[in-house]
């Protein structure tokens, strides 16, 4: 039996071609809609693998349309995929929705197709939280930020991120860090540094030249790291992450990690500066 995609696209020309693409290249039976109202009612009678939408239809938006269908038995765990214009507009107003993937529009009809294909392969039991570069930026323009702000470092440089391997240790001897958690995700983020640049950082910050790391000046680094969390947290609550207050710790240790005897991946964000490379670490899982 044929699977079923159902299209909601208030453009009735802009609908039927892409019924007619989608339906030759997923090879599935195309359902049509040209507003939330319509959809909602060809929902209640059937059941859909897949629907692709529209983020504001007509007489019932999608975010309305996937509230109302999260509550039939039959298209409760249905994927919608959101094609739209607007990505940043689509995320913030489906934060919290399940089973959901965006497409900016337009794209190429096999890319969509493409998207629903890969879409309809996966488990969608399985929870999953993607860390984008809507995630890792506000991150990385924070650091800079406030260790330019804070230690008065003038050249700072972001390198690409990269997934910290298992047997890969970092030149690090300590690290500001702090657990975070919102309601799709927890995990830690710390920001570390070793001896040599870390000294150089808080002599700055002190304005007083510190020869070692002791009880009295390492709490710079969790310092450090309340600050980064706090101007991220702003910037990501307000495309709805719903990221909790948290305090902060300090860890040290030649080449610790931040969430030890965990299985989870740690992206690792590496920077270059006027003071030496310092690194932060992101680790999360959704929940």
């Amino acid at each position: 039996m044929k699977k079923t995609l159902l299209i909601i696209e208030p453009d009735e020309e802009k609908r039927a071609q892409l019924a007619r693409e989608l339906s030759e290249l997923t090879q599935m039976l195309v359902i049509q809609a040209k507003d939330g109202v319509q959809a909602y009612q060809k929902m209640r009678n059937q059941s859909f693998d897949a629907v692709i939408t529209e983020l504001n239809t007509p007489k019932m938006t999608a975010p309305e349309l996937i509230t109302s269908m999260r509550e039939a038995d039959h298209n409760q765990n249905t994927p919608y995929i959101i094609y739209t214009e607007n990505l940043d507009e689509a995320k913030l107003k489906t934060r919290g929705f399940k089973h959901l993937k965006y497409i900016k529009k337009p794209s190429e009809y096999q890319a969509i197709s493409d998207q629903i294909k890969s879409f309809l392969s996966k488990d969608l039991d399985k929870k999953e939280f993607k860390i984008d570069v809507d995630f890792i930026n506000p991150f990385i323009d924070s650091a800079v930020k406030t260790i330019n702000d804070m230690c008065r470092v003038q050249t700072i440089d972001a390198k690409q991120p990269y997934l910290l391997t298992e047997n890969e240790i970092l030149d690090i001897d300590i690290s500001g860090t702090l657990a975070i958690t919102s309601p799709y995700f927890k995990g830690s983020i710390g920001i570390s540094f070793s001896n040599k640049v870390y000294k150089i950082l808080v002599s700055s910050m002190l304005d007083e030249g510190q020869s070692n790391i002791t009880a009295d000046n390492q709490d710079g680094a969790a310092e450090i790291i309340n600050i980064i969390y706090g101007q991220t947290k702003a910037v990501l609550n307000s495309k709805g992450y719903s990221l909790a207050r948290a305090m902060p710790s300090v860890v040290r240790g030649a080449g610790h990690k931040i969430y030890p005897n965990s299985k989870i991946p740690v992206l690792l964000v590496p920077f270059n500066s006027d003071a030496g490379n310092f690194f932060i670490q992101i680790c999360v899982k959704a929940i």
